[in-house]
């Protein structure tokens, strides 16, 4: 009886879920090791690949809201990324068959979607988000890993300005505005600025679903509340978790 009630307790809960979170976050790690990370493609590449002009590919990314992002003037798309919406075109043309882009059913599932509740999380979903941010960011050895090409730390990697500008397939001096006048994530040692890859390609996908929700396009309008309610759900439970943390160590 004793036993049942100790392992139902709230410091061997948390104490299953490190042990839980450290191996994912360990096996993340290796598999990341073992993938190249992903490559992005122009429109005029894209085109290329696929035989669809470069207007149709450009108009795709607005009336499709097909994923991409941009970096100040030049769109850049990953192939994985992009594919569905391709293979729709090629099948469907501008056809809507399913209304998936009528204009007054976006507008009510984005009404529908601010009217709506999620089901509360458990504190134990509340518990992993934090663990897996802080296992994601905190590193003592960031300065050392920093300064080696494309070092991986718990899962991310870190890139010089070079290359975060030959990733992202723009110029230095593209990447140092973002940083300065946009605000892309990134830090510094001493006078050098390093690019962490997943925050910017996360800083990048949100600013240009922002562009185009800011110009009144209702599909982008949608993407963008979806990420909004995403980060405030972290920030709330992130929040909460720690209250109830707090809580249970009087």
């Amino acid at each position: 009886m004793d036993k049942a009630l100790n392992d139902n307790s709230f410091e061997y809960l948390l104490g299953t879920i490190i042990r839980e979170e450290v191996l994912i976050t360990v096996n993340n790690l290796n598999q990341r090791k073992q993938n190249s990370t992903k490559k992005y493609l122009t429109i005029k590449e894209v085109s290329s690949m696929t035989g669809i002009g470069p207007s149709t590919i450009r108009q795709l990314t607005l009336s499709r809201a097909m994923p991409h992002r941009k970096v100040k003037s030049r769109i850049i798309l990953d192939e994985a990324e992009i594919k569905e919406t391709i293979e729709n075109y090629r099948k469907l043309g501008w056809n809507d068959p399913e209304n998936n882009w009528d204009v007054q059913i976006v507008q009510s599932e984005i009404t529908d979607f601010q009217k709506s509740k999620e089901e509360p999380k458990m504190i134990d979903e509340i518990l992993r988000k934090i663990i897996r941010e802080e296992l994601a960011t905190f590193s003592n050895e960031i300065k050392d890993l920093a300064k080696k090409n494309k070092e991986n730390y718990y899962g991310r990697t870190v890139l010089t300005i070079k290359e975060a500008a030959n990733h992202f397939r723009t110029s230095p001096s593209s990447i140092y505005s973002l940083i300065k006048e946009n605000g892309m994530p990134h830090f510094k040692i001493h006078s050098r600025h390093y690019i962490v890859l997943e925050e910017a390609e996360a800083y990048l996908w949100r600013e240009t679903a922002k562009s185009y929700a800011d110009e009144g396009n209702i599909y982008w309008q949608r993407i963008l509340q979806r990420l909004d309610w995403e980060e405030r759900e972290r920030n709330a439970a992130y929040e909460k978790a720690l209250k109830r943390l707090e809580e249970s160590t009087y």
